[in-house]
């Protein structure tokens, strides 16, 4: 590379930095990326895989922590390293790890290609929102550092626009690139970027695809605030690329594509039902054929590339059900369909099963949620019979392609039933002192309702429901508490205990329901 290339390189460095310390990104956990599941991906697609809970993990973009932090406390025996190219977001973290009371956890402001040998290996490697943003240089040496750096039965997450389907959202980012030439004042930027996607989805001819496209983006760019719109549209690189150039770069690093980070995203059926068929015989048995038709044929437009050194990948063997821990999706339901058959559901996606066999340990596992279970935790000493065992397996396997489940090393050990004195976990105790932004023992990012936040620091295991009430009415009562009810403010005393009754019910089900509450 020439000097005035390294200087070029220099340059976009320091304009990538800037942008995300004046405009820091939306830091939030993401479940995928718990080392408990990059693991049993691992062990679902007949891999052996490090133990998740006393890991080397590291994290390269890893903003102000809000993925890698909540990892380190609910892991307190596995070391974590975060670097991020951001000074401000960095500052940021370790205000978070200070507040948590975490030590194994290092937080750096860094390049990624500042990490070397002194590091040591990792036994998972976590890379989101990098890859393709990016310049081609440093994609290099992005996946260059990973290989360095990799343990020898070690799994990197690294995320990447694919195409073809991210060539629809170029038409967005070109849109918005050239209405952003003729906006005068930089500040107002968000907010005029904004107003084009509204009045495109308004005034665009929905006979048209190019309208119906209006349409749709412009819901996705309204769910995103200012940063998304900052580093998803304006940012100076993003460059998607095929799965196949993807593999073919991470194979001259000595890296191997193993899966996506869920098992769902490897699913042709699920993701192109009505192509199903045709990708199995365009692909002819090659995995990785099959995988660009299945890019084709669904139009995804964004993966998450689970890699593994080369080598390791060979024929598929069946998973290891016992080692694994199932997470039921939180609203998984079990519903009698007919006789000897019943249906697992979870939204918008169900299966059926006719094993009446499974019913039993299907309802537990459905009971038992938002924790997970493991095969031995849904089979009682007579239920264990070979033909019950296979049952239930089967329909393990079959909700885990489907995504009804997840699937972990780890376990969640999180409430199942409701306390007489409910106990959250810590973080989100701490968290609620903050801000109304917190997260799951599942990992998963949770906005607290008002009185959720009010009550979280307080259910330390110590206080009852009606304990939380008292409170609640008392700061209702005093005028720091607004309930509002049909026709305004609540103030009459017997409706204001009626409401926060049943508001305090509520609080406490969406605790338990997503997963926030321990055993007392």
């Amino acid at each position: 590379m020439t000097t005035s290339q390294d200087a070029g390189l220099a340059a976009a460095l320091g304009r990538t930095r800037k942008s995300y310390d004046e405009t820091p990104y939306i830091s939030a956990p993401m479940m995928r990326s718990h080392p408990g599941r990059l693991a049993a991906q691992a062990i679902w697609r007949g891999l052996a895989a490090p133990q998740a809970a006393k890991a080397r993990v590291l994290e390269i973009g890893c903003a102000s922590g809000g993925n890698i932090l909540p990892l380190a406390a609910a892991l307190p025996d596995a070391r974590f390293l975060g670097v991020d190219l951001s000074p401000v977001q960095i500052a940021a973290g370790e205000a978070h790890r200070k507040r948590y009371g975490i030590d194994n956890v290092e937080l750096r402001a860094e390049s990624f290609e500042a990490i070397d040998s002194r590091d040591g290996e990792f036994d998972f490697i976590i890379c989101h929102g990098v890859y393709s943003w990016i310049p081609e240089p440093l994609r290099e040496a992005l996946l260059g550092v990973i290989s360095a750096r990799l343990a020898p039965g070690g799994v990197a997450m690294v995320s990447f626009n694919v195409l073809p389907g991210w060539r629809l959202f170029q038409i967005a980012r070109d849109s918005m690139l050239l209405n952003a030439r003729l906006i005068a004042d930089p500040a107002q930027r968000a907010a005029k970027t904004r107003e084009l996607f509204a009045l495109l989805a308004a005034q665009s001819a929905d006979k048209h695809s190019y309208g119906r496209f209006w349409r749709d983006e412009a819901q996705r760019m309204a769910a995103g605030g200012d940063a998304y719109l900052a580093h998803e549209i304006f940012e100076e690189s993003n460059a998607p690329e095929t799965f196949a150039d993807f593999t073919a770069r991470s194979a001259r690093f000595d890296l191997e594509y193993l899966s996506e980070a869920v098992v769902v995203a490897n699913n042709e059926d699920d993701l192109a039902p009505d192509g199903a068929d045709s990708i199995r015989a365009l692909a002819h048995g090659d995995r990785l054929k099959r995988e660009t038709y299945i890019d084709i044929f669904s139009g995804r437009s964004f993966r998450e590339a689970l890699l593994v050194r080369a080598g390791r990948v060979g024929p598929p063997l069946p998973a290891a059900l016992e080692r694994l821990h199932f997470i039921p999706a939180v609203d998984l339901e079990f519903k009698p369909e007919a006789r000897d058959a019943f249906i697992l559901a979870a939204g918008k996606t169900e299966i059926v099963v006719r094993a009446p066999e499974a019913e039993a340990p299907l309802r537990r596992l459905v009971e038992r949620r938002p924790r997970s279970s493991t095969f031995a935790d849904l089979m009682t000493e007579g239920e264990l019979s070979p033909q019950a065992g296979d049952a239930v397996g089967e329909v393990l396997r079959a909700a885990v392609e489907a995504g009804l489940l997840a699937i972990s090393t780890v376990p969640i050990d999180c409430a199942a039933r409701l306390s007489e004195r409910p106990r959250v976990w810590p973080i989100v105790a701490m968290d609620a002192a903050e801000s109304d932004r917190t997260v799951t023992i599942r990992h998963a990012a949770f906005q607290l309702g008002p009185l959720q936040r009010l009550f979280a620091p307080l259910m330390d295991g110590t206080r009852t429901r009606a304990d939380l009430v008292a409170v609640a009415l008392d700061l209702a009562t005093s005028g720091q508490l607004t309930i509002g009810g049909p026709d305004g403010p609540v103030t009459d005393p017997a409706a204001l205990r009626d409401r926060l009754e049943i508001a305090a019910d509520a609080a406490l089900v969406g605790f338990l329901r997503h997963g926030l509450l321990v055993d007392a």
